[in-house]
């Protein structure tokens, strides 16, 4: 939580109190990470009936009736495992681009069909033809692993790397991205796009940009939705191992109860 709330910090968002604002991330985190992965691990079933009677995608896919296939990417936001199953139970079932195996895979939940590993060689030309042959992908830039090319790109005012993959997709396949965001509210969630992002006579690097851009209005105003604050920060690397290998250890013994 002290990363989250140094990098919240470092932005000096008008009316946001930088420890109160990490503190709710931090929930969202273990909400998100956890409560969420449990339930999709341990009760497939019912948190499919769940997501159906509570996300509506409504808006992705009418926007999808309207540009035919497209890139749908958004950050990391509270809830994103559940979105993705929305999205993978909806008509738009998009291929979902992850970077490794984890719990969801042999959660019974139906993501496994619809998932390209990006350890994979050929996962950008899996992605870039799915786009060619008519069907979306989802693919999430925020996370940066140590193999990933990067891009600087110009978030709230200040530089952030984030995956270059995005840009080189949506020039090869010639297909808009089209940036998603959302927020948990009492009757559920509503998942929201933005205007799609062109991919025709413009380059890579702007095509990163004016969606980071999307995404930077949405944190503005809502900045506790996002989990990976740390990710502005120059140690970002670090601290993502370091959260990950504590998720890998807490996993470990979760696993042992779904025995």
């Amino acid at each position: 939580m002290r990363s989250t709330t140094e990098a919240i910090a470092s932005y000096e968002l008008p009316g946001v109190d930088a420890e109160a604002a990490a503190a709710e991330v931090f929930t969202n985190f273990i909400w998100t990470h956890f409560v969420c992965k449990l339930l999709m691990t341990g009760a497939p079933k019912a948190t499919a009936a769940f997501v159906a009677d509570h996300f509506d995608t409504g808006a992705v896919t009418a926007s999808l009736d309207f540009t035919g296939a497209s890139i749908l990417s958004c950050f990391h936001y509270t809830g994103y495992p559940l979105v993705a199953l929305s999205l993978a139970m909806s008509s738009a079932a998009p291929l979902f681009s992850k970077a490794r195996v984890d719990v969801l895979e042999q959660s019974g939940a139906g993501l496994s069909d619809h998932v390209v590993y990006m350890s994979d060689r050929a996962a950008a030309i899996r992605l870039t033809r799915a786009l060619r042959r008519g069907r979306s992908i989802w693919v999430l830039l925020d996370v940066v692993l140590p193999s990933v090319r990067t891009v600087r790109t110009e978030f709230l005012g200040r530089g952030m790397d984030v995956g270059a993959g995005l840009g080189k997709i949506a020039r090869l396949s010639q297909r808009p991205c089209t940036p998603v965001f959302w927020r948990q509210q009492q009757d559920g969630v509503r998942v929201q796009t933005a205007p799609p992002v062109p991919s025709v006579q413009v380059s890579e690097e702007m095509i990163i940009q004016e969606f980071v851009s999307t995404q930077a209005a949405f944190i503005r105003c809502h900045p506790t939705q996002w989990l990976e604050w740390y990710s502005v920060l120059e140690e970002a690397p670090q601290v993502r191992a370091e959260v990950k290998g504590g998720n890998d250890v807490i996993w470990e013994c979760l696993d042992e109860s779904l025995v």
